[in-house]
């Protein structure tokens, strides 16, 4: 005798074991347990019942399958939501162990660049006084000449924007004889220019 029975069985959403007990009762009715058993480590998931059915054989025929297919597919999805909630659990819980190692190895690494720090200041301690005059010397050397590259690049500026015919930028950013005392000729020069300049334009621009 054939039926169609496994074939709808095949046709359910859902996805695990479905176990199915039938039982025969008075009357020939028949009383049918569904239950989709999982395998999850929550709980949760093993307080859900098994759906009862009970009815003669026809009444079964008829309504059995209409009847389980959409608990089914809930029941399916929500095991699926708790599979995929376990997985990002243990996968928050893997990626916070990765940080904390890397944070210790970090403060490890903190502490023993301290601890060597810390040694090479003892050291510094005991350098020559002539040493110590050769360090400042190169560090005023150095300001020195960050001082005259601040200098140049603003000159550098002032010639462009003085090409733009835009005089008030240009003036805003002269340096100040205060700043370059040993420029202050070329600097009264260049500001008097920039402001005869900006006065020409002025007047044009108002003739136009």
């Amino acid at each position: 005798m054939k039926t169609n029975f496994f074939e709808y069985i095949n046709g359910l959403a859902f996805s695990g074991n479905l176990n199915l007990i039938i039982a025969k009762g008075e009357e020939n009715k028949l009383t049918v347990s569904v239950l989709l058993a999982n395998d999850l480590p929550d709980k949760a998931g093993r307080i859900i019942p098994p759906m009862i059915l009970s009815g003669d054989f026809s009444e079964l025929d008829e309504g059995f399958f209409s009847a389980i297919s959409t608990p089914l597919a809930k029941t399916s999805e929500l095991f699926a939501n708790m599979d995929a909630y376990n997985k990002s659990i243990e996968l928050a819980k893997e990626k916070s162990r990765m940080e904390n190692d890397k944070k210790n190895k970090k403060d490890k690494a903190k502490s023993a660049s301290a601890e060597s720090t810390t040694d090479e200041d003892d050291n510094e301690d005991e350098v020559p006084a002539t040493e110590n005059l050769f360090s400042s010397q190169e560090a005023d050397k150095q300001q020195r000449a960050e001082k005259k590259k601040r200098y140049d690049d603003a000159l550098l500026q002032i010639s462009e924007l003085n090409k733009l015919c835009k005089y008030a930028e240009a003036l805003a950013i002269l340096p100040t004889a205060e700043d370059y005392p040993e420029k202050a000729a070329e600097l009264l020069a260049k500001k008097q220019e920039l402001e005869k300049r900006q006065k020409q334009y002025e007047a044009l621009m108002q003739d136009l």
